[in-house]
């Protein structure tokens, strides 16, 4: 798993389109998110629950080491 984190001022997005079926209806309307966590998250082969438990305690410690409550995770490559 590869994860690139920034602690944000501001951050903002504009939903396109559904990438999987599951997810929810969109709105193409831009979103802005203020003081905020983003983490741009890929897995890789082999990545299994064990890898995801691992990323959550360090993004939530990292976290609480800056004193940011929001988190965006976004899933990339």
């Amino acid at each position: 798993m590869r994860i690139l984190q920034l602690h944000c001022d501001s951050i903002e997005y504009t939903p396109t389109k559904k990438e999987i079926k599951s997810a929810e209806d969109i709105t193409p309307e831009t979103k802005r998110l203020n003081e905020i966590v983003v983490a741009f998250v890929a897995m890789e082969q082999g990545d299994d629950s064990d890898t995801a438990k691992k990323a959550i305690g360090e993004i939530k410690a990292s976290m609480e080491k800056v004193g940011c409550k929001k988190l965006l995770l976004y899933p990339y490559a």
